[in-house]
């Protein structure tokens, strides 16, 4: 970039700052991005194991209990 006086070097300082920001920010979405493929799998196997664990409580309480305690979800 070149320069025609002092003036702009401010200007030209910004306009460095701002894109090694959009940048940083930038690898940084891509390093933590997943695709949405993958994002379904990983929310499909985390709602089985809540799934399981909720039925495993349940089935853990007394038949007659169950109603005795009325318990709202």
């Amino acid at each position: 970039m070149v320069l025609d006086g002092p003036e702009e070097l401010e200007l030209a300082l910004r306009l460095f700052r701002d894109d090694t920001l959009m940048a940083k920010r930038e690898a940084r979405r891509k390093q933590y991005f997943v695709a949405p493929s993958a994002r379904r799998k990983i929310k499909s196997m985390a709602a089985c194991r809540r799934a399981s664990r909720a039925r495993r409580k349940w089935s853990a309480i007394l038949p007659g209990e169950a109603l005795r305690l009325r318990v709202r979800r």
